[in-house]
């Protein structure tokens, strides 16, 4: 290499160094505070991580390595989230060494992908509409949260928010890179080997849609926020399971410390995080994350989760120890209503229902970008959760087609299979006369099996608005209700996944809730020709080599007023 070559590879070096150190992300601000708030005397805070993934899915260590890395960067425990269909049973929680692992999973809907843990395993594979799903959940017990929400990829955003979903990502670490530009990745790339965790956290931005879209959800029902480490390590080893897990945590408040005993534990962890008795530290920012977030009123402190009803004055309550330049903020519905650099916060309650959270910001600017350093979930003046009044009770029906009230009517009905599939349609004895019942045993062939129960040449559709019908199986399972147009010589459907247990229950479909399944479908369901009416049982939700019966009785076509 000739000289000059060298002289420009060491100013190019000299250059790229420079360039390194001046825009270092700084090292996190230390507290020398280190008060302890009455919230915290009453409160145990464990630090823990969220939304992990294991060699039994994408990621890329194991059990083991990651508890090693949660000790190192000094949590308590491990929520792992590995990808799946929810019929494994999930591990029993456990501890490795001092942290205790919890095991969830990760179901890909079609809006999104929904996280779940403390349920049981399903008795079919989950999938589909994200509805069916947070269904599906809800029913085994489980507790929901909708992972990398607000992603820039399309691909991952949770796109369905009119279902109850139990909760909500409003951090994701996967996620917060996607949004910066390849320069900044790439100073971000100099930047990690000599501050790992602050140069993860340096990526972070005030996600301002996210918080908005909280702020709504949480004036109509509880929604709790988790940050979502999202770790992975794979293909690369950057960042590292320890790194992130050192970026930020999530701090769930307990009545009391960890016992030790697993079960036990877990249980007080689950309960917390399904109450919203948690919040979000960027420990990378500044540490340690002293907090305390509470409603003092004269029935008592009502802490973060919890609902207050109101019956007389009541003081919120908000206290951190603040670095410098350090500054409380208090949310009523979303928007900002208080604000002090001091270390405490005090703030009348109104009388009328609202949601409050508070965060903890390290930079004071109004409009700035910046992550907050502590995020608090909700407490709520009037319960969200009171169940709205179904103002279907009670409607008048107008329209009413018969489709199967006696066995004479079987005649109309047939099977459709893939080839390697079986099925029969005949009409049994029940208590209330005679059911229609579908006999099915898909292939365990690759060809996608699947079994149809079809009724063609209905012609009403314009005049109608429900479907209706009573229906139970053999065991639990879901079938799709399925609207079939005959306008063209594409494949144009509609559908709604229906539960199905072994009692029967009546079941009414609106015609605007079944959505497109083929992409020459539009919304909401129209079709200016005949249109056949489908049971539809399928490996969306039934594994291959699956066999069972289906039993279906007053099938009708109505309209309400």
């Amino acid at each position: 290499m000739s000289q000059s070559a060298v002289r420009s590879v060491g100013g190019a070096v000299i250059v790229l160094a420079l360039l390194t150190v001046l825009t270092l992300p700084d090292s996190p601000l230390i507290n020398q505070k280190n008060s302890v708030s009455s919230e915290q005397t009453t409160t145990s805070v464990v630090s823990g991580a969220f939304h992990v993934h294991t060699t039994r899915s994408d990621g890329s260590g194991t059990i083991e390595e990651i508890a090693g890395a949660a000790a190192r960067a000094g949590l308590s425990f491990v929520v792992i989230t590995d990808h799946g269909d929810g019929t494994r049973t999930p591990d029993p929680p456990r501890y490795y060494g001092e942290i205790l692992l919890l095991d969830g999973v990760e179901v890909s809907t079609t809006e999104g992908h929904y996280l779940a843990m403390g349920h049981q395993a399903a008795p079919y594979p989950l999938g589909g509409e994200a509805r069916d799903v947070v269904e599906d959940i809800a029913r085994l017990g489980g507790f929901g949260v909708a992972a990398h929400p607000f992603s820039t990829k399309e691909s991952l955003r949770w796109k369905d928010w009119t279902v109850p979903i139990d909760g909500i990502e409003w951090l994701n670490t996967d996620s917060a890179w996607r949004d910066e530009s390849w320069l900044r990745l790439g100073l971000a790339m100099l930047h990690y080997p000599i501050r790992p965790s602050e140069t993860i956290a340096s990526l972070f931005g005030r996600p301002i849609e996210g918080l908005a879209r909280w702020g709504t959800l949480t004036q109509r029902r509880r929604v709790v926020a988790l940050a979502g480490a999202d770790a992975h390590v794979r293909p690369f080893p950057i960042p590292s399971y320890e790194q992130v897990f050192r970026s930020f945590s999530i701090r769930v408040q307990l009545e009391t410390g960890l016992s030790g005993d697993s079960e036990k534990d877990a249980a007080a962890i689950l309960s917390a995080l399904r109450q919203g008795r948690v919040y979000t530290a960027i420990d990378a920012l500044a540490r340690p994350g002293y907090f305390s977030f509470y409603i003092e009123s004269l029935t008592g402190d009502v802490h973060a989760g919890e609902v207050i009803e109101m019956a007389g004055p009541a003081t919120i309550v908000v206290g951190a120890d603040l670095p410098p330049n350090g500054e409380l903020r208090l949310f009523q519905d979303g928007s900002l209503i208080a604000q002090t650099t001091q270390s405490s916060l005090r703030f009348p309650v109104g009388n009328q229902p609202a949601t409050y959270r508070a965060e903890a910001v390290l930079s004071p600017s109004i409009n700035s970008s910046a992550i907050p350093w502590i995020l608090s979930n909700p407490i709520y003046v009037g319960d969200p959760g009171k169940p709205l009044i179904d103002r279907s009770v009670g409607e008048a029906a107008g329209t009413s087609v018969a489709l199967f009230t006696d066995e004479s009517d079987v005649q109309k009905w047939k099977v459709e299979h893939e080839e390697t599939s079986l099925a029969a349609v005949d009409s049994t004895p029940s208590v209330n006369g005679r059911e229609l019942t579908l006999r099915y045993a898909l292939s365990d062939a690759e060809s996608k099996p699947f079994v149809a129960l079809v009724l063609e040449g209905l012609s009403d559709l314009d005049r109608i608005n429900r479907i209706q019908f009573r229906v139970r199986g053999n065991a639990e399972q879901r079938i799709s209700l399925q609207v079939r147009s005959s306008d063209s010589n594409q494949d144009v459907r509609w559908g709604r996944s229906i539960y199905v247990n072994t009692e029967q229950r009546e079941v009414s479909i609106r015609l605007q809730d079944m959505r497109p399944i083929t992409q020459w479908s539009s919304w909401p369901v129209e079709s200016e020709g005949p249109v056949s009416l489908m049971f539809v049982v399928d490996t969306l939700n039934t594994a291959p080599a699956t066999s069972g019966v289906i039993w279906l009785d007053d099938i009708r076509l109505e309209e309400w007023n």
